[in-house]
Formats: structure tokens, C-alpha cells, sequence
């Protein structure tokens, strides 16, 4: 009897310590894993999190910064440098070979639509992705949805009107974006 109790403290002093340790930090870190993967992608991106970056002004270097430390494709963001007087953006990115031209593209619609809406004087990014880069101004974005972007702040009118239809004919949407270029 005595081997039977010393087996169950064992199992009890062994067991519930792993069992807290388990529940209480293993699986929150994989749901934030989880979280941190999802906003990368322009598809599964949570816009809500980016609205409180909104400025009527660009000037903000720590704003603009933090902004784009958050929407897609953040973790191959290279330097930002800013024009305040010329109202642009340039965005350097150091993409990896496991990146996908199509999520690339996703992402230079969601990011530059996401800045043009919550960054009011912005009015041109350029986005340079090692020997490739591209122009996008905010005329370009508005003549694409035939509005101004002041009610994509809202998140579902974003969703709806941007993330929703991002799969649809992605190259002729970057092509409108980056018309004149």
C-alpha cells in the first residue's frame, strides 16, 4: 500500500504542476503565435487593431512607424523614410523566398489603402521589395473605389470594400494603384 500512495503523490506533484504549466502558458503562447501569423497575411489581417495609428497628419515618424509595424508582411519591413513636404512614404521591405508574388501584391493593396485611410495628408508611398518597386498614390487608390477613403475607418466597411476582394484579380487591381508610374 504504501508504494501505491508514493506512486499517486508522484503522479499528483508531477502531474498537476505540468498541467498548470500546460494550460497557463503553453497554450496562450501558440494562440498568440497563431495571432501574430494571422495578421501577417492581408487576407486574415484584423484592421481594427491598425485604426488607433489614425492621424490627419504624417509627420508622426513613430506613428507612421507603428502602423506599419502592424499591418501585413511587418516582419520583412526594412527603413521608413518620410517626405513631409512632398506628403510621401517610402517603405523599404526585405522579403524572404518563401513569399509569395500574389501575397506581396495583397499586400501592397491592404497596406497602402490601410495608410492612404488612416493617415489624412498622406498622398504617395513608394514600396521598394528588393529590385522591384512600385508607386502608389492616394489618387489612384480613390479613383480605384470612386470615393474618398474617409469611410473605410470603419473596420467592416474595410473588410467589405478592400480585404473581402483581395483574391479577385489582384494584378489588375496593383496595376490601377500604380497607374502613371
Amino acid at each position: 500500500m504504501d508504494k501505491r500512495r508514493l506512486m499517486l503523490i508522484l503522479v499528483v506533484l508531477i502531474g498537476v504542476p505540468l498541467f498548470i504549466w500546460i494550460q497557463f502558458f503553453e497554450v496562450p503562447n501558440k494562440v498568440k503565435i497563431g495571432e501574430d501569423k494571422m495578421q501577417q497575411d492581408p487576407l486574415t489581417h484584423d484592421f481594427e487593431k491598425v485604426t488607433s495609428y489614425e492621424n490627419p497628419y504624417m509627420g508622426d515618424a513613430s506613428n507612421v512607424g507603428g502602423l506599419f509595424s502592424a499591418l501585413p508582411l511587418n516582419n520583412y519591413r526594412g527603413p521608413l523614410e518620410m517626405d513631409p513636404e512632398k506628403f510621401t512614404l517610402i517603405v523599404e521591405y526585405n522579403l524572404d523566398s518563401d513569399v509569395s508574388a500574389e501575397m506581396v501584391k495583397q499586400a501592397i493593396v491592404y497596406n497602402t489603402t490601410a495608410a492612404f485611410t488612416l493617415i489624412g495628408n498622406l498622398q504617395e508611398i513608394k514600396l521598394l521589395f528588393g529590385d522591384e518597386s512600385y508607386i502608389v498614390t492616394r489618387e489612384n487608390v480613390e479613383k480605384w473605389f470612386g470615393t474618398t477613403l474617409v469611410d473605410f475607418k470603419d473596420p467592416k466597411i474595410f473588410k467589405e470594400k478592400v480585404q473581402k476582394n483581395l483574391t479577385d484579380d489582384i494584378n489588375k487591381w496593383v496595376s490601377a494603384y500604380t497607374e502613371g508610374d
